[in-house]
Parts: C-alpha cells; structure tokens; sequence
C-alpha cells in the first residue's frame, strides 16, 4: 500500500470514528448517521435502496455527472416514498411524466452547491448557502426533537458523508412557491384582511421587484474590482454577478385583528387613524388611502420592509463572537412608512432575540407567532406577528429618546437581498465582496471609488463583526455620499466609528453639507497627543473605568470604541473589548439639530492617499449625553 493509500485510509477511519460519537444524542434521523462511503454523491445515491427514485431524478435531470465531480455538496434526497406521493400529488405516476426542465428545477430545489453542511451546523432558520434553484432552505426543530426542511419534510437519515459532500434523507419532496411576495400573501386566507388594505392602499405595488434586469457584470470587471481589493491579507473576493430586490411582510392575522374588535376594512382604516393621527396631527384630513401621508397608508406600510428579512435576519445573524454576551444588541430598520424605524431587541436576560418595539414602562412589545414565520416568496418571506404593529406616539417617543447605532451594513438593503450580510468564509479568510459604483443606492461614488464589504470575521474587531472599507484606483481619491436611514427630529451628537492604522488616510467630512471640522487623519492612532487615550485600569480604585480619559478625549473630538464587542482572534486587534484597544475610535463630527424626521447624507472626500474604513454610525440625542453608557 502507497504512503497516499495509507494517509487515506487512516482519514477515513479517523472520520468514521468521530462522527460516530457524535451521533449519539439523536433517534430521530435514523440509525444511518454519519457514514463515510468513499464514493461521490450521485454514486452514494444510486447505491441506496432506499433513494432510487430521487437517483433516477438526479440522473433524467443530467446532475448525476455534475454530483460525481469534485467540488462541495448538500443534498437533501427524498426517499422513494417521499418521491411516489409527490408524483401523486402532481397528479403524475412516474418521472416519465415530468419534462426535463421541471426535473431539473426538482433537483435543483434539493442540491445545495459551494458546501458541505452536516446536521450539527442545522439552526433554527434559514440556511445561509442557497439551493441550485437560488432559493432558501429552512431549517426548524419540533418539541419532540424532530428537525425540519421548510417544515414539512422530516430530517430522517443525516450526514451520509462522500468524497464531496453530505447526504440527509427527507420524508417529503421539497416544493418551494414559485411566485413573488404579493402573490402568495394574496392566496393565504388568514391575512385575508391585510391583503385587502394592501391593495386598497396600492402598496402591494411597491412588492413586485424580483431583480435589476439592467444590471451588468461581465467576469473582466469582476476581476478589476476582485483585484482592487488585493492586499497582505489573505481574503475570498467576490464581486456581485446578481442585483435582486427582495422584502419583508410583517402581518396580524384576521383572527389577532378579530381581538382588537377589527372585522373588515373600515374598522382597520378607523384603527389607523387612531394611531396615526396621533403622531401626524396635520395630515388627518387626507382621505385618500393611496397618498403616502394617509392613515391607513401608514399602517399598512409600516409592515413592509424592502429587505428580505427571515427569522434570523433581524438580527441573530450578526450575534456574532465579537458581541458582548450581556450587553444587549439592538437593530434599527427602516420601514416603508416614510420617516419610521422599527427597533429589534435581542435580550440577554432571557435570551430572546427578535422583540419589536419594546416600550420598557409597560412592557408592550411585538413578536413573531412561533408557528407562522419564514412564510417563502420568490422575491421575499413574511412571517405573522401576535400583535397590532404601529409607529405609534409611544414608539415614536422611544426611538427618538435614544442612542441609534446603525451598522454600516444595515444601511444598504441589497447586502441582505443579495446574501452578503452575515456571510462567512469556508475557510476562516476575510470574506470581502467587491461592490462597483451604482450598486448600493444610497451610496453614490466617484468611478475610481472600490467599495469593499468585509463580513464577520474573527480578526476583525468591529460592530457586529464586519466593516466597510473603500479603495481608490489610478491614483485617485475617493468622494462619496451615504443616505442614513430616517433619523426621529431632535438635536444629535452625530459619531462614525472606525479603526485607525498606517494605511487609511486624511479625509473631510460633512453633514448634509456642512463641514465636520477639520479633516481628520484616520491613519492616527488613539495614543496620539491630538486625541488622548489612555487604556482604562480596572486597579484604579478612583477611576476603573476611565472615565476621566473619556472627558479628556471629548474635549479632542473623540470618543473609546464601545465596550459592546471586541476582536474573537486577537493577532489583529487586542483587547476585552473596543474600549480597550487605542485603534478603536469613534470620531465626533458634531452636534445637529433636525427639525423634521428624515434621512441624512454623510459626506466624505479624501484627502491623501489610503484606505477609508467605517464601522457604524451614531445618532445621539443630547440630552441623553450624560447618562450615556460605555456600551
């Protein structure tokens, strides 16, 4: 036996007798679990009595050549079963009777290609890597310990493991709606009632968008961006091929509307003028339900998202390592009610992510019904919630009484529609995405400006993990404008988070066009004179926390980084947390007063040579200042 032949067989025993002990802790899949054949998928399949069917499938459809090549693969496989009562239900009695393309969109729908994922990285929610059919897969976990593709097809055999992926065995054939949001939500009785004054407000419109159909990306230019963005740091660069639109319905069902004596669409208008004319006193005289200031045309669109929001997507998804584990985390999302937040709590007391507009003097808050969420559309998924969802005055006087972190991230909705936001490498490299000019709407460039999107990665130490950072070609410099969400009225200290170090550059800022200052150096770390840091000392019995340095550092125009998270692997930034790094800083560009709610532009121009890097943006209303936590 050769020294490979060896080195092979050892790995398999190796593999064999590891995922053996971690079988143990489930019945419920059967007692095939992680097997190791040596063969390669389709192989795999057409050797299981028990999946002929779905290996003819795999075979008609012409994936069996594709499935027996190297690469990486996540096959959910119906069982003959499964197979023959789908042909039923399709009013059909063999693969026979199906063309050739539905065949390939029904293996399509089971294959996942780019990775392996075994049973042990199944979560409650979607999985983050799309089908070949460039749709989700959802994963979800009944009482009794069963696990569930799209929650009807039973997990009953997991990780038959093969030279190049993973086989789980399901009891039902996957079958994903193929129409858009607005569609579906119009067959589903339950939301009988909200369908009718979504068309009434013409709003079911503004749902159609499945993907630019102008957008262009050839492989020359994904290269020229892919290489912008080449440095010492080894990295998986990708530049976006799709521009899809995607949204979120947040629904009460008729029978929840029933307990808040709604019956019929007359009664809701009523309801929605009793919020909203509340919170909008001049505009309640506007009768017509399609005007964007009208009452019921608040109410319905304060339930739309333009982003494709599932269960995890909230917020979970960006719960990574680097955020403290008692301090809780908080999302801020714009709705399509002109000027409106929700806010999503993740709860660390208890746990629970996923509390929309909490009011802490009454308790009062909105949840997903655990039963009816991650509802899928091909351009969205809306998910039923057990309460009336309003931007109401007491909601209105929350949001605008506190500190508003956006993550740079959250800004742009094609990061979430387009499945960047919360990726993470295979491998542990940076994961950056390329993105050219014109993709993010509310970010408008100069030609020679590259913006790169980090996701999470370990070495980062950053708001929820990622950063943006932007590079500049032919020598150039950069010059963009962002559009902020929707920011309450009042009088804010504005902030932008980043990390300093020797490759960044001098840049300018403004606020709706009105200089922040002087420029400033962002190559220049927190110990500079110019800015003051000094690394709080827990031994100080006067001062543990630093506060004092703090003061110091205002008076210079800066802030610590928040104390809310940190770097997982410290061979780039150390420290307990961004307070406790100098390189994390967060600069203060001024105090603003808006007299009206609204969205705002910050603009940057460059000034030398180098990088821009931003983490998050801070919107804090004065008179909070002197209560404001390190968090």
């Amino acid at each position: 036996m050769t020294a490979k032949a060896r080195l092979f067989v050892f790995m398999a025993l190796i593999i064999e007798l590891l995922t053996a002990f971690s079988s143990c802790n489930s019945d419920e899949v059967g007692d095939n679990l992680y097997t190791f054949t040596g063969k390669m998928l389709a192989q795999q399949l057409a050797a299981d009595t028990s999946l002929t069917e779905f290996s003819a499938l795999i075979e008609r459809s012409g994936m069996a050549g594709l499935l027996n090549s190297y690469g990486k693969y996540t096959c959910f496989a119906p069982d003959n079963n499964a197979m023959r009562a789908f042909y039923a239900q399709k009013s059909k009695h063999s693969l026979d009777e199906f063309t050739d393309d539905s065949l390939k969109m029904i293996a399509y729908d089971h294959i996942i290609n780019g990775a392996v994922i075994n049973y042990v990285q199944f979560n409650t929610g979607r999985l983050f890597n799309l089908t070949m059919s460039d749709r989700y897969l959802a994963i979800s976990f009944s009482d009794d310990g069963k696990s569930y593709v799209n929650k009807t097809a039973q997990i009953i055999g997991k990780d038959f493991n093969v030279h190049n992926g993973v086989i789980h065995k399901i009891n039902r054939v996957l079958d994903p709606i193929r129409s858009g949001i607005a569609e579906v939500i119009a067959q589903d009785t339950k939301f009988s009632l909200f369908y009718e004054a979504l068309e009434a407000t013409g709003l079911v419109d503004s749902l159609l968008k499945t993907v630019d159909e102008n957008y262009q990306m050839t492989p020359a230019y994904a290269a020229e961006l892919e290489n912008a963005l080449i440095t010492s740091i080894k990295s998986e660069r990708y530049a976006p091929y799709t521009r899809k639109y995607g949204y979120t319905v947040l629904m009460e069902s008729n029978e929840t509307y029933l307990k808040n004596g709604v019956s019929n669409l007359t009664e809701l208008k009523n309801l929605a003028a009793l919020i909203y004319n509340e919170v909008y006193p001049d505009d309640a005289g506007i009768t017509d339900p399609t005007d964007r200031r009208n009452s019921l045309n608040r109410f319905v669109a304060y339930h739309l998202i333009n982003k494709e929001l599932s269960y995890t997507k909230f917020i979970l998804d960006y719960n990574s390592g680097h955020m403290s584990a008692i301090v809780d985390m908080y999302e801020y999302i714009e709705t399509m009610c002109t000027n409106t937040l929700i806010e999503v709590k993740l709860q660390r007391s208890n746990g629970e992510a996923n509390i929309f507009n909490l009011i802490p003097e009454t308790n009062q808050a909105i949840r997903l019904v655990s039963t009816n969420y991650d509802n899928d559309a091909t351009n969205g998924v809306y998910h039923e919630i057990d309460g009336i969802l309003s931007y109401n005055k007491a909601v209105d006087n929350e949001i605008s009484s506190k500190r508003l972190r956006f993550d740079f991230a959250s800004l742009f909705p094609e990061l979430s529609n387009n499945n960047m936001r919360g990726r993470k490498s295979d491998n542990g490299d940076l994961y950056r995405n390329a993105l050219p000019k014109g993709y993010l709407e509310r970010f408008v460039c100069t030609d020679q400006t590259v913006l790169c999107y980090s996701a999470a990665n370990d070495k980062l130490m950053n708001y929820m993990g990622d950063e943006f950072f932007i590079v500049v070609q032919n020598g150039k410099l950069y010059d963009f404008v962002v559009t902020t969400p929707p920011v309450p009225a009042g009088t804010y200290e504005v902030r932008f988070g980043y990390q300093s170090n020797g490759r960044r550059g001098v840049a300018q800022f403004y606020v709706d066009g009105i200089p922040c200052g002087v420029p400033v150096n962002l190559n220049t770390g927190g110990t500079d004179i110019g800015i003051g840091y000094e690394k709080p000392d827990p031994t100080n019995s006067e001062d543990p926390y630093g506060y004092e340095n703090d003061k110091v550092m205002r008076n210079r125009g800066y802030m610590k980084g928040p104390n809310s998270f940190k770097a997982i692997n410290e061979t780039w930034y150390a420290g307990s947390s961004a307070r406790f790094n100098a390189s994390n800083l967060r600069k203060i560009l001024g105090t603003f007063t808006f007299p009206e709610a609204g969205n705002h532009k910050l603009m940057v121009k460059g000034l030398s040579g180098g990088q821009f890097q931003i983490d998050f943006i801070e919107f804090v209303p004065t008179n909070m200042l002197e209560s404001e936590n390190i968090d």
